[in-house]
């Protein structure tokens, strides 16, 4: 028996609704950092997913298989996708959207369904390959072997380098014209997508495979344990984010198999016989923190000490004690004589400290005999979005940012004047516009500009790190430079 046709339009109408709630919320978590908008791009599409076989469109139901494979694949990644991942996300709704419109049984014309499912099941073979790819300790990388720029993770030291010319690239391509133009473009977006700051979401979503491992691992090890997540959202670097996720992983795995006792161990200690994991994740000033906290047995520091003794890494006599910390860091060191397929290798807690000291971060912890051990995980905060003011400056193709602790001020005789057309190579003459004059407070200076300047949010595309005058910033989706007037200023001295 068919489907109530009343039952049909009712399903239409409601699915159009979620494919643009669908629609506007993936805008929306590729933008900003809007944890709701995330949940509901799940919950809407499994919804839409169940509802579209009850009422047997079997081709949406299809499609939105393949849409939560891909989704959960942004969501591991903080929403740091590329052009092709978004384009394929916004296609599927497009098709969804088609589909369901079209009366049932009928073909839609022009369009090829099959061939766009194997397009998305190719992305998903490279996006998963990809995530499995092993990380580095001592590079501070994802070890990517793609061909595609985009996913190529660069060392600090290098994109430092190439930093300053990914400025000139920009400004050439920028300033020409005429066919020359669309080759500067391909180097240009070639160099950006190797070295320009990723942008990704750590997050619940981002995290939240470590409590479902956790609680597996303690079942295989015959373990009772609770395991509570308390993570805030924060916008970081792709870099931040697989540092973090190493870190997690490591120190979760860590305090269940090393930590939490068995049930009849804790009971006969006078504990409860269900372990407990407290994770916190969240931004505390300019920093993110990770705590990872168990009520385990604690590290036995007399034990970490003897086995370094045994391993040479100490001297008998020496007194070791205060340096547990750094031996139980120590790349191979492990207190357990006999490994197993999860630990003794000496593999984990150095993956740990590298990681997260690639990234600028810093690992600490605390531990207690029969109390457990604390371990927190502190990361500087990148800058990606600064509030300032745009100018437009004559000769300048493309805006110019200053940072917002820049204001008008009076004119100010003896003060610097820095023509930035002429600066950037843009012209050989001066504009001839009078100068605006700005101060920071401790610098004034005055910057030729056809305009007042106009209050701006811009987004750190190239960081560039001093004495570079310059940094590849963003204002929605135009490219443009963020100056540095007091670096200009030192330069030109």
């Amino acid at each position: 028996m068919g489907i109530p046709e009343d039952l049909v339009q009712q399903f239409r109408s409601v699915a159009l609704q979620r494919l643009e709630r669908i629609e506007s919320s993936w805008a929306s978590v590729l933008s900003s950092l809007d944890d709701e908008a995330a949940v509901l791009i799940h919950r809407e599409i499994h919804t839409l997913k169940g509802e579209s076989r009850l009422v047997g469109f079997t081709d949406v139901n299809m499609v939105c298989h393949k849409l939560e494979d891909l989704l959960e694949v942004a969501r591991a990644r903080g929403y740091a996708v590329d052009e092709d991942f978004d384009l394929a996300v916004n296609m599927a709704l497009r098709f969804m959207a088609m589909l369901v419109r079209k009366k049932i049984g009928a073909q839609l014309q022009g369009i090829d369904l099959p061939g766009f499912i194997k397009q998305i099941d190719a992305l998903l073979v490279d996006a998963r390959a990809e995530q499995r790819m092993p990380r580095s300790t001592t590079g501070g990388m994802l070890a990517m072997l793609r061909k595609d720029a985009a996913t190529v993770r660069v060392p600090s030291a290098l994109r430092s380098r190439l930093a300053p010319i990914a400025i000139d690239s920009f400004v050439e391509y920028a300033a020409t014209k005429g066919t020359r133009r669309d080759r500067l473009r391909v180097s240009w977006h070639s160099l950006r997508d190797l070295i320009g700051v990723q942008r990704a979401v750590i997050g619940a979503g981002q995290l939240a495979k470590h409590r479902a491992n956790a609680l597996t691992l303690a079942r295989e090890l015959g373990k009772e344990l609770e395991v509570v997540f308390e993570i805030e959202t924060a916008e970081v670097t792709t870099d931040m984010l697989a540092a973090i996720d190493a870190a997690v992983l490591h120190l979760v795995r860590n305090a269940v198999d090393h930590g939490i006792e068995s049930p009849a161990t804790r009971a006969a200690a006078g504990k409860h016989s269900v372990g407990k994991i407290h994770l916190t994740c969240g931004v505390r000033g300019d920093k993110l923190v990770v705590v990872v906290q168990d009520d385990g047995r604690g590290i036995l520091i007399d034990e970490v000490v003897a086995r370094a003794i045994e391993l040479g890494l100490v001297a008998p006599n020496e007194a070791a004690r205060d340096k547990w910390f750094d031996l139980v860091c120590r790349p191979g060191f492990t207190t357990r004589t006999e490994a197993s397929d999860l630990s003794g290798r000496g593999v984990g807690l150095d993956v740990v400290r590298g990681a997260i000291s690639n990234i600028g971060g810093t690992v600490s912890a605390s531990t207690s005999n029969n109390a457990g051990t604390t371990w927190t995980v502190e990361v500087p905060l990148p800058e990606l979005t600064i509030a300032g003011h745009v100018l437009r400056v004559q000769h300048v193709p493309f805006p110019l940012v200053i940072d917002e602790a820049w204001r008008l001020t009076e004119t100010s005789p003896g003060a610097p004047v820095i023509d930035v057309a002429l600066r950037l190579g843009l012209t050989e003459d001066a504009a001839g516009e009078p100068p605006r004059y700005l101060t920071n407070g401790k610098l004034t200076v005055g910057i030729v500009s056809d305009r007042a300047p106009q209050p701006a949010q811009a987004r750190r595309l190239v960081a560039v790190a001093p004495p570079s005058f310059a940094e590849i910033v963003t204002l929605d989706t135009v490219e443009g430079l963020l100056i540095h007037p007091e670096r200009m200023v030192t330069l030109a001295r």
